[in-house]
């Protein structure tokens, strides 16, 4: 993550990284008894912010991604959020896999592109 930051001429802060990474609701993915990759998210009013959502290289396409962001919709809509929130560099290939997902475009700021998605909600 620190080389997109620096791609960009951007800092990268390890100990802004550490602060945020305590003050958030991170999840380890697992594959085989394996760690694969996180997910770290912030819970706001009536947002949840996705702050970072990590596969490693070698375990990309096998729907981990696609999973994690099943489980932080989940995790959401179970805290109240009626969108789920993110920030992804412009360039990113990520962002195809966001809108798959039925995240859309919703802040420009470069070299940042902000998404957001609807959180369904269940009727009682």
């Amino acid at each position: 993550m620190g080389q997109d930051y620096r791609r960009h001429g951007l800092a990268w802060d390890p100990a802004a990284f550490a602060a945020h990474w305590a003050a958030g609701e991170n999840l380890l993915l697992w594959l085989a008894g394996e760690p694969v990759g996180y997910l770290r998210l912030h819970h706001g009013e009536d947002r949840c912010y996705l702050q970072d959502l990590q596969v490693v290289v070698g375990r990309r396409g096998q729907g981990l991604g696609s999973r994690a962001l099943e489980r932080a919709g989940a995790l959401a809509r179970e805290k109240g959020a009626r969108a789920l929130r993110l920030r992804v560099f412009a360039d990113s290939p990520a962002i195809r896999f966001y809108r798959r997902h039925g995240f859309v475009e919703v802040m420009h700021d470069p070299p940042l592109v902000g998404m957001e998605c609807r959180t369904p909600h269940k009727e009682p």
